[in-house]
């Protein structure tokens, strides 16, 4: 059988357009629908109103709060005074009772503000726990956009693969017909295995691209909509060289949000102490009183010594102290609250050495990632003069068909490799900016 070099082209390095219609998205286009959509940072950020509701409760204890008290009932008629009087069941009438309290703190010893002051750095935590989750969603993002080019190419190389190998086989089936003997019935077979290996390798393509556009539209917080494509064609190196780790190090304790989140953490649980400890004094309040009382039915008993609660119009202020407070609980409590504050400075240690590794590790798999690519990129380069050589070889009659097809199959293998290489080299650098806070190692 003759395979001729023409059989045996290199792959092509270029994607073909996608004719699809609706809007193309970049990838900032695509990352920044989902930080406005995605469920799982609109659920997260939900977490910070929770605190902005405690902060303002805790503001709220600052200013007056008032008791009313109104009801009417029937009464039956009393004439006289203290010293004699007489009752009367067969006269009733309305009886009226208002009574308005206010209380107002003056002094809390510190406990207001220290409530205010935890509820603030909860919401801070809140924020940097949105923050997270939102650099988690655009990696994912990240993943899943590059991981759809991926899928691209290797579908374009294996239909590269499949129009060589359906090409051969016409080719081989047209000579072996003839009966010229140029043809045996093994390497006409040995082609068809050739050709349903690459067949499942396509099936295997189009399953990645489908379920990486559906993965990528969901996690954006995108219902599936058919018009939906990326803007891209080809899978790239992300440009920029990496920076000493050092920098990333340093990136990475201003603005990792799990960072922050552990020292807003410790200053929170820090006020909750400082509040429970308040409660060992008493709170120091300005109260006024206010109580009207009326019936037809009942005689007016005036004198400063004659109780008479149902016609009546008495107030006043006053200035008093309260005590509030279980020792043995509040001492438990207190002890409890600073066990969460001692524990948490511990985990800030632990986050420390491991935010330092983490961003190593990352700069390491980055650095690797991109020798990487040199290499797949000098394995693809001999995997295609291997092809033509092995096309050409056979087509003047010195070779066999074995070697043609094995150069074939190595050189779909090199592109697969090649852009896999590419795509870990992507997915390492979005890695380590998510280990320093950052959307991106640019930002």
């Amino acid at each position: 059988m003759r395979i001729e070099a023409a059989l045996l082209p290199a792959a092509l390095l270029c994607l073909a357009p996608c004719a699809r219609a609706g809007e193309l998205y970049t990838l900032k286009q695509c990352q920044d629908y989902a930080a406005a959509n995605s469920p799982e940072v609109l659920e997260t950020a939900l977490g910070g109103a929770v605190y902005r509701a405690e902060a303002d409760q805790a503001r709220a204890a600052r200013n007056p709060s008032f008791d009313l008290l109104t009801f009417a009932a029937p009464a039956y008629k009393v004439t006289g005074d203290v010293n004699e009087y007489e009752n009367d069941y067969s006269v009733w009438g309305p009886y009226y009772h208002t009574k308005l309290q206010a209380t107002m703190p003056l002094y809390t010893w510190g406990k207001i503000d220290s409530y205010i002051d935890a509820a603030e750095h909860g919401e801070k935590v809140a924020r940097s726990e949105t923050a997270k989750t939102r650099n988690d969603v655009l990696y994912d993002v990240k993943k899943y956009y590059d991981g759809l080019l991926l899928a691209r190419r290797l579908e374009r190389t294996v239909d590269d693969a499949t129009k060589v190998l359906t090409g051969a086989i016409d080719k081989a089936q047209k000579l072996y017909d003839e009966g010229t003997g140029d043809v045996k019935a093994s390497d006409l077979q040995e082609l068809k295995v050739y050709l349903a290996e690459a067949e499942k390798n396509k099936h295997l393509a189009v399953k990645s691209e489908t379920m990486a556009r559906l993965a990528l539209m969901q996690k954006m917080g995108m219902t599936e909509d058919p018009d939906f494509d990326i803007a891209d064609k080809q899978l790239k190196p992300d440009p920029g060289e990496l920076a000493p780790v050092e920098d990333y190090v340093k990136k990475a304790f201003a603005n990792r949000p799990e960072w922050k989140m552990v020292h807003d953490g410790i200053k929170a649980r820090e006020k909750l102490v400082q509040a429970q400890l308040a409660d060992r004094y008493p709170t120091l309040f300005l109260a006024g009183e206010v109580e009207y009382d009326h019936t037809g039915v009942r005689q007016n008993q005036p004198g400063p010594w004659a109780y008479d609660p149902y016609n009546q119009f008495t107030g006043g202020v006053a200035v008093g102290a309260k005590f509030d407070f279980t020792p043995s609980a509040m001492k438990a409590k207190t002890a409890e609250l600073q066990a969460e504050v001692d524990k948490l400075r511990e985990k800030e240690k632990f986050a420390r050495t491991g935010i330092e590794l983490q961003v190593e590790n990352a700069w390491q798999n980055a650095r690797e990632a991109k020798d990487n690519i040199d290499s797949a990129k000098r394995g693809l380069d001999a995997a295609e003069r291997w092809v033509m050589a092995a096309g050409l070889v056979y087509g003047i009659g010195t070779g066999d068909a074995k070697t043609a097809l094995e150069g074939l199959a190595a050189q779909a293998k090199s592109e697969k490799d090649y852009y896999q290489a590419i795509y870990d080299y992507n997915m390492a650098r979005a890695d380590l900016a998510r280990s320093c806070g950052l959307k991106d190692l640019d930002e």
